[in-house]
Formats: structure tokens, C-alpha cells, sequence
């Protein structure tokens, strides 16, 4: 399929560009409201009702978005009873979210956060305007028309935030809040717009129940892990707040933020092109799917690990000038962790692309149980490290994720590698010269810092420069890589 290899790396490149533009966008204009218009108060309401935002989207969409790709097949029946069962969803949770908006509100002491919630409620419903179009997109591989209507609702997000903060500044105090509701909701009508210019659709007034049962038992599946996922990933939280207090807690996110949420960001721009690359493959026959499923596996796979190799590297080496640029005053606590939080941080390079391999071939109920073992595993872990060490505060819990995570890794490689014929032997092979590169950007990066004084932000600067200059060479040389094609190597157009 070289066509489709062509469209992968383009498509991983665009990817890319759009979510970086669209990180770097947010902060600045969530920091300038910040600045001029809203207090931190403001910002913590909008996030307590925020954090209920992934719930009631994995509700609403029954994980219908990802079966459109997977099972729809571009056929107008098969997509319109997916459309109704998102209409479906999001209505039952948009009248949901009304009726409880009230007990929503004293739930957390703040009626506003109700109607927030509520706020969020009618974006997941606006949403399914675009459900089918995107979709489609994705299906083809059209990331760069996908981007481009990204770009243009990030914009059109961060202007209804701005807008919005501005006149809760000015005489409608009430809207403060709300601009964390409206930007994404004017984004949300931006991307719908978009998505049915480039590529325009409406639904058939049609319903097959057969094509609704399969999607369903696919979608639920799929759903439920990423709300098992939500779960045990927040769960460390749950445990630090009960047994250290709350400072505790801000403490340690700060460092599960700088080394785990970095990780996940970079690693879901080859998640997001790697599902439909092997939800594609379900047109091929039995062997031929294994055989290149087998190949996309290894190339996505080294893709990511190029690209965020050295980004764990360089987190674990300088997290201690890190943290106290980004976030002074921190205890030297807070630089264990995030250091400890580095070994998951190099498994969780691989894992972000199995279960999208998974779900992509057709085997969501293998990334269920993956989810479902770790939302058992993760959270007695770190209720176990609280217990036996608690002297060593929320570093206890950074060393539960250390130890009890690598079983759970091991689980979901071994079923990647069952589903698409590939010897264990093979994958190691395929990886280690990448983590040998890393091995040695580490020391490279280790001795400058240790030995270079004067302030953090110099030897920052310093510390990134040696990273990324070893790690390259080391990579070229180990490769035979020109710098040419180990930029296309980062894109995924080689093997």
C-alpha cells in the first residue's frame, strides 16, 4: 500500500502541526485571561465541571465515531443508524445533564458548575453534525483537510474564550466561567462547518438494527476502556489526596503532568493516524492483514519512540531545574517523582499504540481487558505503596506506577503481538537501537548538567542542546540515517 504509506507520514506530520498549534494556542489564551479578566477561582470551577467532560462524551458517543471508521465502510446506511445512536446518546445525556444540573451544582458547592455541565451537554450534541464527515476523513486518511479545519476551530475557540472572558470582566460577571464552555462550543460549530465543506454528508432516514447491534458491541467496548482508562489514571490522585492532603496532590500532578501528560500528548499524534491506517487493513485477506498489520505495528511504534525518546530523556535528566522554572517553590520530592515517572514514561511510548492497534484490526474487546487489568492493578498498587511506605509520601505512589505498570504492559504486548504475528524476538530488535540511542543521550545530557553551573534557565538550554545533538548522532550513525531521512524517519515514511 504505498499509496497509504505516503498518507500516513503526511498525515503524521499534519497531525503534529495542528495539535502543537493548537496546545500552544490554548495556553496562551487561557494565561491571558488569566491575566487580564479572570481569577484562579474562575479557573478552578470551569475545571471541576470540565473533569466530568470525558465521561459524559464516552456516554454520549457509545464509541460510535471510531466504529464509523472501523465498520462503516463509506456505506450510507451502515453510517446513518451509527448518526441516529449518537443522536441518540448525546440527547439522552444532554437531557441528563438538565435534570441534574441542580444536584450537579450542590454535589460540589457551586450551582454555576451545573450549568457548565450542562454547557458541556449541548456540545456533545452540536458534535454530531460533524460525527460522519470526520469520520470519513479519517477513514481515508485525509489528515491535511482534517487539520486544517482543526486550525481553523482552534481559532475560533480561543476568540469565543476571549470574547466571552471580556464581558464577564465587563458587566456580566456570570460569563467568566462560561468562556471555557463557549470557546469550545464556538470551536465545535467551526469544525462542523468545516468538516461538511470538505467533505459534505447528510444521514438517510434509515435504521438497520443488525448494523446496530455490531456497532454497539464494538463501540461499548471501546468506550469503556478509555472510561476505565480515565479511571485508573486518576485514581493516584484519589489515593495522595486521601492519605498526604491536598498539597500533596498539586505537588505530585505537577510532576505526573510535566512526565506522563507530555508522553501521552506527543504519543496520541501517532495514535490518532495509526487507528484508521489499521482499521483499513480489514479489507485484506486473513494473511495478508497480519502480515501488514505486523509491519504498520513496528513502524509506528519506532516512529514514536524517535520522537519521544528524547523528550523522556531530557524530562528525566533536568526535571529538578524543570520543575522549578516552571513551578517554584516544589520540594525536591516533586523531582523524584517526575524522575521515577520516566521509566513509565518510556513504556508508555509503546503502549499508546497498541490499543489504537487493537481497536484498528477489529479487537476491542483485547483493549478492554488491557484497561479493565490496569484499572485493578494500578489502583491496589498504589493503595499498597501508601500503606507499606508511607514515609515516603506521594514518591510511594511514582514508585507503584514504576512497578506495577510493567505488568500491565507486558499483557497488552503480548496480545499486539498474538494479533499481528509478530515474534517478541522481531519487536525488541525493531526498538532497542532507539533506546540505545537514548541510553546514551542520557549520559551525554547527565554530565552536562551535572557539571555546568549558574542558573536553571542556562543550563536548561545547555541540557536540550546535548540531548537532541547526541541523541541524533547516535541515531544517524546507528541507522546509516542522512538528516534528510531521518526527519522522514520521525514522519514515518521509512521503515
Amino acid at each position: 500500500m504505498p499509496n497509504d504509506d505516503r498518507k500516513i507520514g503526511r498525515g503524521t506530520a499534519w497531525v503534529a502541526a495542528a495539535s502543537a498549534l493548537s496546545g500552544v494556542l490554548d495556553v496562551i489564551t487561557t494565561v491571558t485571561c488569566l491575566w487580564l479578566w479572570l481569577t484562579p477561582a474562575d479557573l478552578g470551577t470551569a475545571t471541576l465541571a470540565g473533569a466530568m467532560l470525558p465521561v459524559l462524551e464516552r456516554l454520549a458517543q457509545l464509541g460510535m465515531p471510531a466504529a464509523m471508521v472501523r465498520l462503516g465502510d463509506g456505506e450510507r446506511r451502515a453510517l446513518s443508524t451509527m448518526l441516529w445512536i449518537i443522536i441518540a446518546g448525546s440527547s439522552v445525556v444532554l437531557a441528563a445533564t438538565l435534570v441534574l444540573r441542580g444536584r450537579v451544582g450542590a454535589l460540589f458547592g457551586e450551582p454555576i458548575i451545573g450549568s457548565l455541565v450542562v454547557g458541556y451537554g449541548v456540545r456533545l450534541f452540536l458534535s454530531s453534525a460533524h460525527a460522519v464527515p470526520e469520520a470519513l476523513l479519517r477513514r481515508e486518511l485525509q489528515f491535511d483537510a482534517l487539520t486544517r479545519v482543526r486550525i481553523a476551530a482552534s481559532v475560533g475557540d480561543a476568540l469565543g474564550k476571549l470574547v466571552t472572558a471580556y464581558l464577564g470582566a465587563h458587566g456580566h460577571p456570570a460569563l467568566r466561567s462560561w468562556c471555557f464552555v463557549i470557546g469550545p462550543l464556538a470551536g465545535g460549530v467551526v469544525t462542523s462547518i468545516g468538516l461538511q465543506l470538505c467533505r459534505p454528508w447528510w444521514p438517510a432516514l434509515v435504521f438497520d438494527r443488525s448494523i446496530a447491534v455490531r456497532a454497539l458491541r464494538y463501540g461499548v467496548q471501546l468506550s469503556g476502556g478509555e472510561l476505565l482508562y480515565y479511571l485508573y489514571s486518576n485514581a493516584d490522585y484519589l489515593v495522595i489526596g486521601r492519605v498526604w492532603g491536598d498539597a500533596a496532590v498539586g505537588a505530585y500532578r505537577l510532576a505526573y503532568e510535566l512526565v506522563l501528560d507530555v508522553v501521552r500528548l506527543i504519543s496520541l499524534v501517532t495514535a490518532e493516524v495509526a487507528f484508521p491506517a489499521f482499521a483499513r487493513l480489514r479489507d485484506l485477506c486473513a494473511e495478508s492483514r497480519a502480515q501488514r498489520a505486523g509491519e504498520l505495528l513496528l513502524r509506528f511504534t519506532r516512529q514514536n519512540l524517535i520522537a519521544v525518546v528524547p523528550v523522556v530523556v531530557f524530562l528525566a535528566v533536568a526535571a529538578d531545574d524543570l520543575l522549578a522554572v516552571l513551578y517554584p517553590p516544589l520540594p525536591a520530592a516533586a523531582t523524584t517523582a517526575a524522575q521515577i515517572l520516566c521509566v513509565v514514561g518510556a513504556l508508555r511510548i509503546l503502549s499508546f499504540v497498541l490499543p489504537a492497534m487493537l481497536a484498528g484490526l477489529g479487537h476491542a474487546g483485547d483493549a478492554l481487558a488491557y484497561h479493565a487489568l490496569a484499572a485493578v492493578v494500578l489502583p491496589a498498587a498504589f493503595v499498597t505503596a501508601a500503606w507499606v511506605a508511607p514515609e515516603l509520601g506521594y514518591v510511594a505512589v511514582a514508585w507503584a506506577w514504576a512497578i506495577a505498570y510493567p505488568v500491565v504492559f507486558a499483557v497488552v504486548l503480548w496480545r499486539a503481538l498474538v494479533r499481528c504475528h509478530v515474534t517478541l524476538a522481531t519487536y525488541v530488535a525493531r526498538t532497542a537501537r532507539v533506546f540505545a540511542c537514548g541510553l546514551v543521550a542520557a549520559v551525554a545530557a547527565y554530565a552536562v548538567h551535572a557539571v555546568l553551573p549558574g542558573p536553571a534557565p542556562v543550563r536548561l538550554v545547555v541540557v536540550v542542546i546535548a540531548t537532541l545533538t547526541s541523541y541524533a548522532v547516535m541515531l544517524a550513525w546507528l541507522e546509516d540515517l542522512t538528516p534528510r531521512s531521518l526527519w522522514r524517519t520521525v514522519r514515518g515514511q521509512t521503515e
